[in-house]
């Protein structure tokens, strides 16, 4: 009888771990994206110079905006020790040949190389256009601390006045930055420890109030619709410009897009699908491209007709799901918009 009992308790014991392994090896459910949605994004009150900038994300018909000037550098959280500028308030910085930072200040340091101005040689003071982490001005942080220098910052205020600070980046351990920084006449200098977190893109830190909540999660978002230093073309020639309503797709974390324009310039087809008829069958025609402008400024005018109607742009998220989008207005050449307040649509195509 007690034999019995023993074996019994055996086997019920198996059952329960054999139930309790196929809970835990039982996949994890799909999270239903959205099915598409019309948006208006809250760019804030100023026009086109709007205070925010808009992060979105097409599967949960999210938008998370954010003041432009809350913030002036990003530390990036993957494997490089990479540090960008806010380009959303036209910084620019240059390296200095100094690694002592209370010895950088005016006397050594003309701070008129900073200044805005359209010329071409200009466009090395600003970070890459592209997104390219090892194209910034800031060069990564090496893991020598002696090989770090002292960097000169121009952080433009909200009200567009030029304010001139000194910062010097080193590693800290394998996944932080330490950060020393003051304004470029102090000898006071204050210093700040930023972490790497795997969730994020990139940490974010003020000079006037230290760390700060910029982007969502990365996982989170696929494009910001923002005002960023850019540029624009003189007789040729690339030139720094500060662009209003661009379009930076999340490219740093798998989001791909294609633009796709189906009237020529007589206004009729040729031969591409419109927004109406692009579904499934048509992916086919798309060569989605990892490069974060493919939207960039693409997508409107500041004069007319404001937003394109001849184009439409192909989105694949960093899960897979695959949306096409439009713009239907953004305040500008008589579209009927709000500047400030750009309407979209986005409809899924395809699940992933």
């Amino acid at each position: 009888m007690r034999t019995i009992t023993t074996l019994s308790a055996v086997a019920i014991l198996g059952f329960l771990m054999l139930g309790s392994c196929k809970r835990q090896d039982a996949p994890i459910p799909k999270i239903k994206p959205s099915d598409g949605n019309k948006l208006t994004l809250d760019g804030g009150p100023g026009g086109s110079y709007a205070e925010n900038a808009v992060y979105v994300d097409l599967s949960t018909d999210k938008q998370s905006s954010v003041k432009r000037s809350s913030w002036n550098l990003g530390f990036h959280c993957g494997a490089e020790f990479s540090v960008i500028l806010n380009s959303s308030m036209d910084m620019s910085a240059m390296v200095t040949n100094s690694t002592d930072i209370k010895s950088v200040n005016k006397t050594n340091f003309d701070v008129e190389q900073l200044k805005l101005d359209i010329k071409p040689e200009k466009l090395k003071i600003y970070d890459d256009t592209l997104g390219r982490l090892n194209h910034n001005v800031i060069a990564e942080i090496k893991a020598n601390a002696n090989d770090n220098k002292v960097y000169v910052v121009n952080s433009p205020t909200p009200k567009g006045d030029d304010e001139f600070w000194k910062v010097r980046i080193v590693r800290s351990g394998t996944n932080a930055y330490t950060l020393e920084y003051a304004k470029l006449e102090d000898q006071q200098i204050k210093s700040l420890s930023i972490t790497k977190e795997e969730a994020f893109n990139f940490k974010f830190i003020s000079f006037a109030s230290g760390p700060v909540n910029v982007e969502p999660k990365k996982e989170e978002w696929d494009f910001v619709w923002t005002r960023s230093i850019y540029f624009t073309s003189m007789a040729g020639t690339p030139v720094p410009y500060s662009f209003s309503d661009l379009i930076f797709t999340n490219h740093l974390y798998k989001v791909t897009s294609e633009q796709i324009i189906f009237l020529d310039k007589d206004g009729k087809s040729n031969g591409k699908p419109t927004y109406a008829e692009f579904d499934e069958s048509k992916l086919s025609l798309v060569t989605f491209k990892p490069n974060r402008n493919v939207i960039g400024a693409n997508w409107r005018s500041a004069f007319s007709p404001g937003a394109y109607k001849d184009r439409y742009y192909v989105i694949k998220d960093n899960l897979g799901n695959i949306y096409k989008l439009k713009f239907i207005a953004m305040g500008a050449g008589g579209d009927g918009g709000k500047r400030g307040y750009p309407e979209l649509e986005y409809k899924l195509v395809k699940a992933y």
